[in-house]
């Protein structure tokens, strides 16, 4: 009885052990691509995920060493650690769960791919796989891999954080869970008899080329997807300047008109200021032009940029303001010929004070502003807008909610595309109730 607790000791220790040397790489490979978009930092994540693996090493371990089947307990733990991993990245969970089931396929195929490779080579009537053999063949077999797999998993990583189609990702996760489903089914079984024939292999190599040539062929639809998304967001950036250039027709026809009334009141206000000098009254003069020129449109008592058409974008939205009573402060310091695309800058300085009016009238603010400055550089410029909000941005898969409707902001969104084609970046944040947006774009 001694010699079999011994036994069954070790085999705990070593079951133990093992399963948590060939868990690990697994987890680092599923968390480390998302290392820029963790709920918290890396480390932490790391040492939940340790603990967690240490309780199912150590129950793995018991169940090994008293003969008892450990599969239900593998599948329990696998769904636990993928709700740690929905809870740990904030990203859209069709997303993660397609890349997620593409690392559980990608592990599963390779312990199989392992387990064959002992089995055929060393075998014996009471092996187990769970040895540090085992343990040792598949960490050959995961470094020689891995590159190619880091590279692979790289670039499916950025075609599915790049397409922004919710329809698509919430069946498109269902090929991989499927392929999951086809090797836990016709490959489940890990019993040395069965892991060493050829059979187990042909079918795990041919699961595995499926996985590769499936996201392949999806990863080169996803740039088609890509591309259309651009495409489409070009017409709607098109159509939003259309709709400025209108709204900037219609402005400069009220002004035309307020410009012919104006000259048909020159003559009296000539008359007025004459009275007011031939009686030398200074102060009284200074009141009048003072108050002659409060009733003049915001927008043609000042000039906010050099350039022509980001000064008639201002000017549209200086009126509005001006209407609303909102102190407009803008000064974009601009020359006439800007490093930039013209009508992506004027779309986006559009949707920023579009943002900003609207923000202003919703929260009612004692003192309503707006605070809008702009510098330009060799190959770049730079606009920040500032203005009172009722609540700092909230965030979901990386895109601003609206406040004006449900579901996300389009504005802003618009915004973050736009620096990001241009190699820039936008930032929203609120402080002490003030709403502050900076975009950098290059040339």
């Amino acid at each position: 009885p001694f010699q079999e607790g011994r036994l069954e000791m070790n085999l705990f220790v070593e079951s133990s052990i093992n399963l948590f040397a060939r868990a690990i790489p697994a987890h680092l490979l599923a968390y480390y691509p998302f290392r820029d978009r963790l709920r918290f930092s890396l480390w932490k994540i790391l040492l939940m995920v340790a603990t967690l693996q240490t309780a199912q090493s150590l129950l793995y371990g018991h169940l090994v060493s008293s003969g008892v089947s450990e599969r239900a307990a593998e599948f329990g733990f696998a769904v636990i650690y993928m709700a740690l991993y929905f809870f740990c990245v904030c990203d859209s969970r069709p997303k993660l769960l397609f890349l997620y089931l593409f690392i559980m396929d990608y592990v599963m195929i390779l312990r199989g791919l392992s387990a064959f490779v002992e089995t055929r080579f060393f075998y014996t009537p009471d092996m187990s796989l769970s040895s540090s053999r085992s343990t040792l063949i598949y960490l050959v077999a995961l470094a020689l891999s891995l590159p190619f797999m880091l590279r692979f998993f790289a670039r499916a990583r950025e075609h599915v954080f790049s397409v922004d189609a919710p329809a698509f990702w919430r069946t498109a996760w269902m090929v991989p869970a499927f392929t999951t489903a086809i090797v836990i089914i016709f490959t489940g079984r890990f019993l040395p008899e069965d892991t060493r024939t050829f059979q187990f292999l042909f079918a795990r190599v041919l699961l595995l080329l499926c996985v590769f040539v499936f996201y392949s062929i999806l990863l080169e639809s996803l740039e088609g997807i890509r591309k259309q998304a651009a495409l489409k967001e070009q017409a709607a950036m098109q159509g939003n300047l259309m709709n400025l250039q209108k709204m900037q027709q219609r402005q400069l026809l009220k002004h035309m008109e307020e410009t012919k009334a104006a000259r048909h009141d020159l003559r009296q206000h000539l008359g007025v200021i004459r009275a007011y000098l031939e009686r030398d009254d200074i102060a009284g003069l200074k009141d009048y032009l003072d108050t002659y020129e409060a009733k003049l449109p915001a927008g043609a008592r000042r000039t906010f940029s050099g350039n022509f058409a980001l000064n008639a974008v201002c000017a549209y939205y200086a009126e509005e303001a001006w209407n609303s009573k909102i102190d407009f402060d803008v000064s974009l310091d601009f020359p006439e010929h800007l490093p930039v695309s013209e009508p992506e800058a004027c779309a986006l300085l559009g949707n920023l004070l579009e943002n900003a009016v609207e923000a202003c009238r919703d929260m009612q603010h004692p003192t309503p502003y707006i605070r809008a400055r702009g510098i330009c550089g060799e190959n770049y410029i730079v606009i920040t807008v500032d203005n009172p909000c009722r609540q700092g941005p909230v965030w979901e898969n990386g895109r601003i909610l609206s406040t004006k409707h449900e579901g996300l902001g389009i504005g802003t969104w618009s915004v973050q595309k736009t620096a990001e084609r241009s190699g820039g970046t936008a930032s929203f944040t609120c402080e002490g109730g003030v709403f502050m947006a900076s975009v950098l774009l290059y040339g």
